[in-house]
């Protein structure tokens, strides 16, 4: 086949995830359920079932022919986070079969690190790959200059580089995580196994004093391996070859234990490149106090969460009853997975009530007097200037443009100056049938949704991923805080961010 009979092909494997994929990145959007249905996809249930598995077993070591390093913690000491990571291939089989991981330590995902605002990152990437990568702190408020969340910079082969990253101490609490962000290899590597958990910590410390020191559980959720077929050809692609595993901390199935009556803080994150998690644990609320490291103003309370890639949430369960109850991937429109997949097994042991704790509606400011106001809701806030995106696929070329254009990293797109808002009105142009959904993910500085579809959103806080459904318009509202230079908004569906769906912003004083 020639390289575009190749695309067809790769276009005809692709096209079941993205005919999946979500209309929203926030947990309730029920107002764009319509327009999914029609669109089921080109690969079938039985496909998917193979790949994932209804019924996934309890085991540690899904991988057992890859030999994969057991996930580490590592936790700021005495204000700084000094830690390695290197970046180097792990070969080995799965299912009989060889297969080369990217990894980073030698572990699937990577180390989970902890900090605290007000916190320095001092990091070494060791590069051991035969090609170049970097590092994107996902989430984080801080300088995207220089040698902290740069994602111009470039790690070559064999090459060390420094990160310094000083953490302002007013930064929004919750998950966060980092994964290479270098155009053109973004989606591979992530694919292949480079991603890992960062954790601002705090987030307990807004919730009522009997629930401050609380259980706490992440759900790192993973498909892997994902598209391999692509890692080696670069101009072929097969998302679903039999092989995947839904993972979570590198572990398929994990247990859970929680007590009835007792409250646990989860964290849940999607790691994937392009495919869309929706969870449920029937009979239970999920009750959400951050979204993307980002505490609510209001806490909400869910039956299921959905997961675009590169979303989190943070959130209160109670345990109740007992006996093991399966955390599944849910029966609805949104999500990537067939129906019934097992994420976790949570075993409640109701032989040792615990006395419930009153949950909170709301939380406290997380950042200190003098700052809060760069926080608060966006509503009423003055706009200095409107801007408008136009979001285009074109699935045979593997060409995806934001107005009319791919990346360069040489061109700055918008300037946006310090201390104002700006409110941008996101278009995209793709059909229904095309199931191009773009999930618009912005450096720096978290965004406001304004309203979907001319009907105005209700925001519970802010976020860092934003749904923009096809042939939808979403406006969002932009704070320009405390940092200069030039960082990035694109789609975070990975694959068309390496094929061109991706811009410059530079922020100025």
């Amino acid at each position: 086949m020639n390289k575009k009979d190749n695309k067809d092909y790769s276009k005809q494997q692709r096209m079941k995830k993205e005919s999946y994929l979500s209309l929203g990145s926030f947990v309730s959007l029920a107002i764009f359920a319509g327009l999914l249905l029609s669109n089921i996809g080109t690969t079938s249930f039985l496909v998917q079932k193979q790949a994932f598995g209804l019924e996934n077993q309890p085991q540690s070591t899904p991988f057992p022919g890859m030999n994969f390093a057991k996930p580490i913690d590592v936790w700021s000491k005495n204000g700084v986070l000094k830690t390695t990571l290197v970046a180097d291939y792990q070969a080995g089989t799965i299912d009989g079969k060889p297969f080369t991981a990217m990894l980073y330590n030698g572990s699937l995902p990577g180390p989970t690190f902890h900090v605290f605002p007000g916190d320095r990152i001092e990091l070494n990437l060791i590069n051991n790959l035969n090609e170049p990568t970097n590092l994107h702190w996902h989430g984080f408020h801080v300088s995207p200059a220089n040698n902290s969340d740069n994602i111009f910079l470039e790690v070559g082969p064999g090459k060390t580089q420094h990160y310094s990253v000083y953490i302002p101490k007013d930064h929004p609490l919750g998950t966060d995580w980092y994964h290479p962000h270098l155009h053109g290899v973004t989606y591979s590597q992530v694919n292949n196994g480079l991603t890992g958990l960062f954790i601002v910590e705090g987030l307990q410390k807004l919730l009522p004093k009997p629930l401050q020191n609380i259980t706490t559980h992440t759900f790192e959720m993973k498909d892997f391996p994902w598209d391999p077929l692509f890692s080696t050809t670069h101009n072929m692609s097969n998302t679903l070859t039999g092989h995947e595993k839904l993972t979570v901390n590198g572990e398929v199935n994990p247990t859970v234990n929680i007590k009835s009556g007792e409250t646990q803080l989860w964290r849940f994150i999607n790691m994937n490149s392009e495919s869309y998690i929706t969870v449920g644990l029937s009979g239970y609320k999920f009750h959400i106090i951050a979204e993307d490291g980002y505490p609510v103003w209001k806490v909400r309370e869910n039956g299921t969460l959905f997961l675009p890639f590169g979303k989190r949430f943070d959130v209160l369960v109670t345990g109740q009853g007992n006996g093991s109850i399966p955390l599944r991937v849910v029966n609805d429109t949104y999500n990537d997975h067939p129906f019934g997949t097992i994420v976790a097994t949570v075993h409640v042991q109701g032989n040792q009530n615990v006395k419930p704790v009153s949950l909170p509606t709301t939380l406290p400011p997380f950042a200190n007097s003098s700052s809060i106001s760069k926080w608060k809701d966006l509503s009423n806030a003055t706009i200095a200037a409107h801007r408008v995106l136009y979001w285009k696929s074109d699935d045979r070329d593997w060409v995806y443009t934001i107005n009319n254009q791919t990346f360069d990293p040489n061109r700055v797109d918008e300037k946006v100056k310090l201390g104002t808002v700006e409110e941008w009105k996101l278009i995209n142009l793709d059909p229904v049938q095309s199931g191009n959904f773009h999930p618009f993910h912005l450096h720096t500085n978290d965004v406001q949704v304004m309203s979907v579809n001319g009907k105005p959103y209700n925001a519970d806080g802010r976020q860092d991923t934003v749904m923009i459904p096809t042939h939808s318009t979403v406006v969002i509202r932009i704070p320009a805080y405390d940092f200069v230079g030039k960082t990035v908004y694109h789609c975070h569906l990975l694959f068309h961010e390496d094929y061109g769906m991706m811009g410059t912003v530079e922020w100025v004083k």
